[in-house]
């Protein structure tokens, strides 16, 4: 079912069944949806390892009527491919030895970049959406902000980086819409548009600055994988507690996976998840009732300006103690206080969440329909596609 305008959601797979059988002409894939809700393009995991001791490394995957698929291997040992799966219905895929044929033309449209002729920069894209990290230069000279940045997009290729270029030459600021979209989303000292953070035992949140290493991983077609390091912070009577995130966005998702880790603690802390709420939009927020995710109506920094609406969620594989409204106190700018997910961090844990946004002028039509792309990626989650190799 794909909802008012959302194209669908991509969700990495949690359960894979095998069943591997003699086969001289490749490897069949079949991908089985047990919901009745579609998930339309959704970018499937396939162990590789079942797959390139048959076919060898340089493959090709077509779809059951023999087009080409865009596929990707990993850095973990995943073949990556995307593809439309109505609900209760197989779809099937074939992974053939590629030959003399060359591989077919793919643009990547998950793409990060580093910027270190702006603050060093840490900026991500898909399909749908962009998202910026502040890096060392910038918190070396002294600025203080923690959270994820939007950046809108309503065009499906890559941007960010001609804004970027085009910022620094004077050609046309990225805080304005020059036809694909910009930045008009204010971050500040808070959690911004999803950052998790540790609680401190004065109840405040240890907000993260800035990243202090940013190794991007892998960058498309169909995924890109970023590995950051936070700089050591004291937590409590911890000194040198190190954060961790590994965040992966696939073409056709709205929302970011991020697994974080803190190496240095020395018992569990409490945790959360959250999203900034602002002046221009006090109300504008949903807190699911099953604890399923939290989403909010972000007005931007200039709601008279034409500049649309930026809907926000995250989304919790494991339902969380609770979720709720926090002011700030002092307020921060326009910022007046978070919707957060609580839960806690015991030290060796590796904690997944989703995260990520969509714009009213990029194919998202309402806070409804946004809600409903939320609880329809939380059921993806719950109920994977079931994968099967023959």
């Amino acid at each position: 079912m794909n909802i008012l305008g959302i194209r669908g959601f991509s969700l990495p797979l949690f359960a894979v069944a095998i069943a591997m059988g003699s086969c001289s002409r490749g490897v069949t894939v079949s991908v089985y949806n047990p919901t009745p809700t579609a998930r339309n393009a959704q970018v499937v995991e396939i162990d590789a390892s079942k797959v390139i001791g048959r076919v060898g490394a340089d493959f090709s995957v077509s779809d059951a009527d023999g087009n080409p698929v865009v596929s990707q291997l990993t850095y973990d040992n995943k073949i990556l491919i995307q593809g439309d799966f109505p609900g209760m219905e197989t779809q099937k895929f074939r992974i053939r030895k590629r030959g003399k044929k060359r591989a077919p033309k793919t643009e990547d449209y998950c793409v990060g970049q580093l910027r270190p002729d702006l603050q060093d920069d840490f900026a991500w894209e898909n399909d749908r959406g962009g998202y910026r990290l502040y890096g060392p230069s910038y918190r070396e000279k002294g600025g203080n902000v923690s959270g994820y940045d939007i950046w809108t997009k309503s065009v499906d290729y890559p941007v960010l980086s001609v804004r970027y270029d085009d910022h620094m030459v004077g050609c046309g600021s990225y805080h304005k819409d020059h036809g694909t979209g910009m930045d008009v989303y204010t971050v500040g000292r808070t959690l911004g548009a999803g950052m998790n953070a540790l609680v401190l035992p004065s109840g405040e949140l240890a907000y993260p600055c800035a990243y202090k290493e940013c190794d991007i991983i892998e960058n498309g077609p169909l995924r890109m994988t970023a590995k950051i390091t936070c700089y050591p912070e004291t937590i409590g009577d911890d000194k040198g507690v190190v954060e961790t995130r590994l965040i992966t966005l696939d073409k056709g998702s709205w929302l970011n996976r991020t697994e974080v880790s803190y190496e240095g603690l020395s018992r569990e802390y409490p945790m959360v998840n959250g999203i900034v709420i602002h002046k221009q939009n006090t109300r504008g927020y949903v807190l699911d009732d099953g604890k399923r995710y939290i989403a909010y109506g972000d007005l931007t920094d200039n709601p008279d300006n034409g500049n649309g609406i930026i809907f926000i969620g995250i989304v919790n594989p494991y339902e969380p103690e609770s979720v709720d409204y926090r002011p700030l106190d002092p307020k921060v700018g326009d910022a007046v206080g978070h919707i957060m997910s609580h839960t806690s961090y015991k030290p060796g844990d590796r904690y997944v969440y989703y995260w990520g946004s969509g714009w009213s002028k990029g194919g998202v039509k309402g806070l409804k329909a946004w809600t409903e792309y939320l609880g329809d990626f939380h059921e993806g989650l719950r109920n994977p596609l079931e994968v099967t190799l023959k």
